[in-house]
């Protein structure tokens, strides 16, 4: 026999077992598919717990949810800013329990659940159960998603959304006729998504697309119009029961489109800006974020342009196999195309936030492995049938590591935490902070605004609406008081909040101090110190004298 003969042979072999040993592994994944779920079920609940924090995060994006849900209960104020879906959500356990922030954490524990439901029952059958099994033990103990079953943040609730879509889509893309009830409810979801974060509007495009390919044009006009129809009901609701008008999320769209999301004044991003902030952003949510949430990079803050066409790469391959061979995850590759698309294009760099793409971790995973597990069969590609198996043990257990080390890390807190004890945890300039807040609750009247950093945080701990402070509009101190005084703000917090959080530095966030500057270099006796927490990184209460600053 001849080597070259010898070589092919060889290699007939090499290919053969790859793919007996992944048809036995379907197999075998199949028929035990829902004895998997349970296990996995049950890891997430178990480090879900272990990994849960009690508290809101410092950020105070997820107390805002909080607070527009308390808004919308107290005041009958709508949650126009970021998705509305969500507070209106929380705001119907805060009517019958009151604000009670550990049950509001527990409904995301709830929706991951229902997240990991829907997922399964929708990728059942749908794909080869090797994938589907091993995403969803990798999702069950990943600290990274896990992070969000106790955070009032809306992706575990835009993740329970998204499931039931995809769920959904599924089953009417296997239905040869077209029913008008099917497709109002698949609008609705689709809008739905949108209400819950803006980017989820993108699904939209991902479904009209899906549907074009297939040439269901009836159905997609029906969902078209369905999506339209609620959108337009939105609208009379907002408009004639909360006197409300204008474009949905323009404040937020405004933010987005500006090149300063804090500076308007430097004015609109320019075409060239939003590529090179799809570039930047690939290169942050792929390379660093990504590498990190399936373990294979250590968690670092560095990005590698490589990995990011690697990515890219691979993301093309699964596309171009999905479409020939798998209606479903092609469906999944459309829907990363335009939600990503449209992440990458529209987030401020510097906001460079894990929380933005992880909703997306459960469909990036399952769509870039069927890429690999599609192109093992290719001829020359069949050592990758013994990569993969190697590749899903590295995964295995350095997510199982790395959780491991956030459950040790998280004990010590957690034990506190059920004792009662709210503040373990916080560094000084945060427990200075929250002690002052919940002393200006407990002693200013409530005839009068309290001005702070981060009301939304403030007013979790002292359950009393605080007024934000976030940006210092001109130097001139008549415009900064006159603009206190339209507010009805009589006191101030001025906490010593690190700029670096996990260190102290000559840093802080010295946003209230230089407001409170500008107006005391015309009038010193306008403001009044009331209070002080803390010998080191202390917290200030001021008064604001307006009879001493005319």
């Amino acid at each position: 026999m001849s080597k070259q003969k010898q070589k092919l042979k060889t290699k007939h072999k090499v290919e053969s077992k790859s793919k007996n040993f992944f048809e036995k592994a379907d197999q075998f994944f199949d028929k035990r598919g829902n004895i998997f779920f349970w296990i996995s079920l049950f890891f997430t609940l178990l480090f879900s717990f272990l990994l849960f924090n009690f508290r809101v995060s410092e950020a105070g994006d997820d107390s805002a949810y909080i607070l527009r849900a308390f808004e919308l209960v107290k005041e009958f104020k709508f949650p126009s800013f970021q998705g509305p879906l969500y507070p209106m959500v929380m705001s119907i356990f805060i009517w019958i329990f009151g604000l009670n922030v550990t049950l509001l954490k527990a409904l995301s524990l709830v929706f991951i659940i229902f997240h990991l439901y829907f997922f399964y029952k929708a990728f059942k059958e749908n794909i080869p159960g090797t994938i589907l099994i091993f995403v969803m033990i990798i999702l069950s103990f990943n600290s990274h998603l896990l992070y969000y079953s106790s955070q009032t943040f809306n992706e575990a609730f835009f993740m329970f959304i998204q499931s039931i879509l995809i769920f959904y889509f599924f089953k009417v893309i296997n239905k040869e006729y077209v029913t008008l009830w099917k497709y109002i409810l698949l609008g609705l979801l689709v809008f739905l998504m949108g209400m819950t974060k803006t980017i989820g509007f993108s699904a939209l495009l991902a479904v009209m697309s899906f549907l074009a390919f297939d040439k269901k044009w009836k159905a997609l006009f029906l969902t078209l119009t369905s999506f339209i129809v609620f959108y337009f009901i939105l609208g009379l609701i907002k408009e004639y029961v909360f006197d409300l008008s204008g474009p949905q999320f323009k404040s937020q769209l405004n933010t987005l489109l500006q090149k300063d999301p804090y500076d308007a004044s430097k004015g609109m991003e320019s075409f060239s800006g939003f590529i090179q902030r799809f570039l930047t952003n690939s290169n942050l949510y792929l390379s660093k974020h990504l590498f990190n949430f399936l373990g294979l990079k250590s968690n670092q803050l560095t990005h590698s342009t490589f990995l990011t066409i690697l990515v890219y790469v691979l993301f093309f391959v699964s596309l171009s196999f999905s479409f020939k061979r798998n209606k479903y995850l092609f469906f999944v590759g459309l829907y990363l195309l335009f939600i990503c698309g449209a992440t990458f294009v529209s987030l401020q760099t510097r906001w460079d936030q894990s929380r933005l793409i992880i909703p997306f971790l459960p469909l990036i995973l399952v769509f870039l492995i069927s890429g690999l597990y599609y192109l093992r069969k290719k001829k020359n590609f069949g050592i990758i049938g013994f990569i993969l198996p190697v590749l899903f043990i590295i995964m295995f257990f350095t997510n199982l590591n790395y959780t491991s080390k956030k459950v040790k890390q998280n004990n010590d807190y957690l034990m506190n935490a059920l004792s009662g004890n709210d503040l373990y945890g916080l560094t000084p300039d945060w427990v200075n902070y929250v002690k002052m807040s919940k002393w200006a609750g407990e002693n200013v009247p409530e005839s009068v605004e309290i001005a702070c950093r981060k009301p939304s945080v403030s007013f979790i701990y002292a359950e009393r609406k605080f007024e934000g402070i976030y940006r210092i509009p001109s130097k001139d101190p008549d415009t900064l008081i006159a603009n206190l005084k339209q507010k009805n703000i009589h006191y101030v917090i001025m906490g010593s909040l690190r700029k670096y959080p996990t260190q102290k530095t000559e840093y802080t966030i010295n946003t209230v101090q230089r407001y409170l500057y500008y107006i005391q270099l015309k009038y010193p006796q306008s403001i009044i110190l009331v209070n002080k927490i803390g010998m080191d990184e202390s917290a200030y209460l001021f008064k604001i004298d307006y009879d001493k600053a005319m």
